[in-house]
């Protein structure tokens, strides 16, 4: 039996919770390891840092813990339809020079084609942002465990939805195991500038984002 355990992400976590995502997310994100011609572009921006915390106050977010030791955290917050159209904007109007930025830009991009609000005719979602596994515990089911102690949160707090952007397979097989629907998936390779050239260019077999989602 398993010592790990969950529990709700607490502001006192949000140091550790960072240093968590910069060694077991994004070190292992195949979106955040496509090569970039500057490697400053690449580095983690602080707005994102920004966003994390301001989620924390939702109480909606989860960290798993052997002992003391976080080994598993979900970021996640509540989405209104509003949101969608605004993050949708301010991708759009901001230059795309980090990385993240231009990862952030595809990402509303699917986000607002799927638009799961109008999909499913609900007025709010829970929105799990992000997951992140620690990799001396991977295939011990944490983060199955972290999604499916969200799609409970949810519930309890009555939100008719749980939706999540998986940006690799590996996400999106775990959300479907669990019977989240794929509403809309999109090729990397369908982001292009301005000059026709592929903005993100993934790797085999991560090659799509997909926008899943599960009724409750």
């Amino acid at each position: 039996m398993s010592a790990i355990s969950i529990r709700a992400m607490r502001m006192e976590d949000f140091d550790e919770v960072e240093a968590f995502l910069a060694e077991h997310f994004f070190k292992q994100e195949p979106l955040m390891l496509i090569p970039q011609e500057d490697p400053k572009q690449s580095e983690v921006i602080p707005a994102e840092a920004e966003l994390h915390r301001s989620l924390i106050p939702q109480d909606l977010s989860l960290v798993a813990v052997d002992g003391e030791r976080i080994v598993g955290v979900v970021l996640a917050g509540e989405l209104a339809p509003e949101d969608l159209e605004r993050e949708y904007q301010e991708a759009e109007h901001k230059e795309a020079v980090f990385l993240l930025d231009k990862i952030h830009k595809f990402l509303a991009g699917i986000e607002r084609q799927a638009n799961i609000f109008e999909h499913y005719g609900v007025e709010r979602a829970l929105y799990l942002y992000m997951l992140g596994v620690d990799t001396t515990v991977r295939r011990q089911r944490v983060g199955t465990r972290l999604v499916e102690a969200t799609i409970e949160l949810g519930r309890q707090r009555g939100y008719p939805l749980v939706t999540s952007t998986c940006t690799n397979m590996n996400s999106r097989r775990l959300m479907t195991a669990l019977h989240m629907e794929c509403v809309l998936s999109k090729d990397y390779a369908d982001y292009k500038d301005e000059h026709g050239e592929i903005v993100l260019r993934a790797s085999e077999p991560h090659t799509s984002a997909s926008v899943v989602a599960i009724r409750l």
